[in-house]
């Protein structure tokens, strides 16, 4: 079978698509047959966005995938759907213990073009619309009954209406005083804001969506802190909702996670100069919030999601994420899309695809306990999160946690090698910096952690590209600022990249011990690389998924560790490097074809 990381600098752990990929759909999992089904919108004839169809991948372990067939499971091939087969979810097979089937729901596109800032939008441009499947996932039929929604609510006026998602939701339950499913559909009023739309979906009936109202009542591009929390926008993609459980199951909270269209550009990419040859990305964020439920089954369109706290789900370039509840585990998982955004549509042709999905995460609700104060900002300034105050005192914070899935360890274990640095303290009085080892694949991972004293000014990485035209990209946390920055000003040889800066607020916290003696906690950082996608992470809370271009993968990396502030203020601990992950043996599988680029519809 083909290996979609034969090909030089293909990622070897990552998702692609033969030639264009966008937003993961569908993720679930199939008791019956053991195995994992993740979806995925692609353009099967080119490199560029258009045509959208859906992919298809099974696993049995969150890691190994297997494409059945580079042509597409779901095509625009009808009437109501002649635009394009958009984003979708699966429906839990839990729904349905008795129903040999499978289904999935998506957003079934019947005229184009729509967007949020050309209004109005034309009514019932996209609508609902399902699939089944009767032979565990091998082949899928579209319902006889499509489109199941023709499109938005009567009489509202909407900036958009696309993106379903379904799943039990326990807290709605109570609060109508009724079990069902529940569906959303997100978008947007217009002239008003960004919302979901709210449908009660009945066990037995998954094709009947009846409309209980607004999920979220925000206004226009709400934006709770400049720094702390993205801006809300004005229209809403891929919202999913969830109830986050803390690792102790101690407490719990409900979490909305969406795409937030009509942001206004953060100021370090808008304020960079991109090649003129290079478009401007498009304006937008990945969010969460945590909020209250409130309203009665007697007054549906006060079925609210009340928010109370919320900020940047991933800090770079991530968009449309799709999340499930894995039965197996009892964790949310989540995929995302990494878009190519910073370089041309010839550059993405010469690659022969364009985009990515990330490496499975999985969301908590995280919860440090004992906290006395930030490294410079109030607490009480930082709405990303939520401060409880318990019985003896003492505080505890709650935030979104986000990581890789736990499998993903398992790569290291194959890894061409291994590099283990001793402890080592910076700044000295005759240095700042200290070559921690070398990498010789274009495809690995890095863990540190790092003891800081409060006369620290920064910590990072550079990663240095051997070549005739040096190349680097730097990972800094600065405890000053409060944020985690990659600078990409020399990550590429070519002209035609827009290497603008990634950044996002970070800070740590001050806890207590038996003792209560302040202790800062020590910043603890993971990047995984794969070709030209980066990952990082930060502490269990901060995530970052960006794109470098360096120009070639086969020069090795330096990876040199730095500090400032007063002397030994950074202790590294632990600096562990896996190199070549997985053997450098590609993850995704092919049991198909891909169609030539030079095709079209």
């Amino acid at each position: 079978m083909p290996n979609r990381g034969s090909r030089p600098g293909h990622p070897t752990v990552h998702i692609t698509a033969p030639h264009w990929i966008n937003d993961p759909c569908a993720p679930g999992y199939d008791p019956r047959t053991g195995l994992y089904h993740l979806f995925y919108q692609c353009n099967p004839w080119g490199c560029e966005w258009g045509n959208m169809s859906w992919g298809h991948a099974t696993s049995e372990d969150l890691l190994h995938w297997t494409v059945p067939s580079n042509q597409p499971v779901l095509e625009p091939d009808h009437d109501y759907d002649r635009d394009g087969v958009f984003t979708g979810c699966f429906l839990p097979v839990i729904s349905h213990p008795d129903n040999e089937q499978l289904t999935v729901f998506y957003s079934s596109v019947r005229q184009l073009p729509f967007h949020w800032s050309t209004p109005p939008y034309p009514r019932n441009a996209a609508g609902l619309s399902m699939a089944n499947s009767i032979d565990g996932g091998k082949t899928w039929n579209k319902s006889n009954r499509n489109p199941i929604v023709q499109g938005e609510p009567e009489s509202i006026r909407v900036t958009g209406f696309r993106d379903p998602y379904i799943a039990p939701w326990p807290e709605m339950d109570k609060l109508r005083g009724q079990r069902s499913l529940y569906g959303i559909i997100s978008g947007g009023i217009q002239d008003a804001g960004p919302t979901a739309f709210l449908y009660a979906v009945q066990w037995h009936e998954p094709f009947d969506w009846q409309y209980l109202g607004q999920l979220v009542d925000f206004p226009l591009r709400f934006q709770p802190s400049k720094k702390w929390c993205g801006n809300y926008g004005i229209n809403w993609e891929c919202a999913n909702f969830m109830n986050l459980e803390s690792e102790s199951a101690s407490a719990t909270r409900t979490c909305l996670i969406l795409g937030a269209e009509g942001d206004v550009e953060r100021a370090h990419i808008e304020n960079h100069q991109r090649p003129v040859t290079v478009p401007a990305r498009t304006v937008r964020s990945l969010l969460w919030m945590f909020g209250d439920l409130a309203g009665s089954n007697h007054q549906t369109d006060n079925l609210k999601c009340r928010f109370k706290h919320g900020g940047y789900l991933d800090h770079g370039s991530l968009y449309a994420a799709s999340t499930f509840n894995d039965p197996i585990s009892g964790r949310r998982i989540l995929y995302g899309w990494i878009p190519e955004e910073d370089i041309t549509g010839g550059h993405a042709r010469e690659k022969g695809w364009n985009g990515s999905l990330c490496l499975p995460r999985q969301l908590f609700l995280l919860s440090l306990r004992n906290v006395t104060r930030a490294v410079r900002s109030k607490l009480g300034e930082i709405p990303s999160i939520e401060m409880v105050i318990e019985a003896d005192g003492s505080t505890t914070l709650y935030s979104l946690g986000i990581r890789p899935v736990s499998e993903i360890t398992q790569l290291r274990t194959k890894c061409i090698q291994a590099h283990e640095a001793r402890p080592f303290s910076l700044p000295q009085s005759t240095h700042n910096e200290s070559r921690i080892c070398r990498t010789s694949t274009s495809c690995w991972e890095l863990e540190a952690t790092v003891s800081l004293g409060v006369s620290c000014e920064t910590v990072g990485l550079r990663i240095r590209c051997a070549g005739e035209e040096p190349v680097q990209w730097v990972i800094v946390f600065s405890l000053v600022d409060e944020t985690i920055t990659i600078d990409r000003s020399r990550s590429s040889t070519r002209s035609d990249v827009n290497t603008c800066p990634e950044k996002g607020p970070f800070t740590l916290f001050y806890v207590t011990d038996g003792t209560r003696t302040e202790k800062l906690e020590r910043f603890h950082l993971r990047v995984i690389v794969d070709a030209d996608i980066v990952e990082i992470y930060a502490n269990d809370r901060f995530a970052l998924a960006t794109m470098m271009y360096p120009g070639s993968h086969k020069a090795e990396r330096e990876i040199v560790a730095f500090a400032t502030g007063d002397n030994e203020s950074a202790r590294f601990e632990q600096v562990k490097i896996w190199d070549g992950l997985n053997g450098m043996e590609a993850l995704v599988r092919d049991e198909g074809t891909a169609k030539p680029d030079n095709q079209s519809l």
